[in-house]
């Protein structure tokens, strides 16, 4: 009887066991990462048309132009027909995924787009020639691998290929805290 007892216990408590939640990995859940999407807090610029009007800090924050207009609420260069750049920083420094620049007014003349890391290292995602259509418009540049955080992005202009200004409203920064 002792014997029957003590398999019988044996069998409840490997019964019990099987019951018991382990940390296998194919039902481990891995957490999704948390991708942010941020507006430049601040911008500065090669030139600018006028100031405060068209000035840098008018590509800061989110895009407040609706039309394909000439805006004094989007950035400008002084010119119009040479080479030129638009500085933005960003508050929470991210591994970047996606670079989303919204142009209101002479698509065409974007050149090169530039990533800027927390020691100030720069690294080139994008350079070619964008599309004139549509107007307004948002180009996106996706970047395949981000090394280091990101907090600013720098974009160049040749207005020279389409001789007129080319006005940005907005610079999105996406990418992963």
């Amino acid at each position: 009887m002792r014997k029957a007892v003590l398999i019988s216990g044996i069998v409840i408590l490997m019964a019990l066991g099987g019951c018991v939640r382990r940390n296998d990995p194919e039902t481990a859940v891995t957490p999704t990462p948390v991708v942010l999407s941020q507006w430049a807090s601040s911008a500065s610029a090669s030139s600018a048309y006028g100031m405060p009007d068209w000035s840098a800090q008018r590509a800061t924050g989110e895009p407040d132009v609706a039309g394909c207009v000439d805006d004094s609420r989007a950035w400008a260069s002084a010119r119009g027909n040479g080479l030129e750049w638009l500085d933005l920083r960003y508050d929470t420094p991210v591994y970047a995924t996606e670079v989303r620049i919204y142009q209101t007014l002479g698509r065409g003349s974007l050149a090169r787009v530039t990533l800027i890391d927390e020691a100030g290292e720069e690294q080139l995602v994008w350079q070619g020639t964008d599309t004139t259509e549509p107007c307004p418009g948002v180009f996106s540049v996706s970047v395949s691998r981000a090394l280091t955080r990101t907090v600013g992005v720098r974009v160049e202009l040749d207005e020279s290929r389409t001789g007129f200004w080319n006005q940005i409203d907005a610079v999105s920064l996406v990418g992963v805290p």
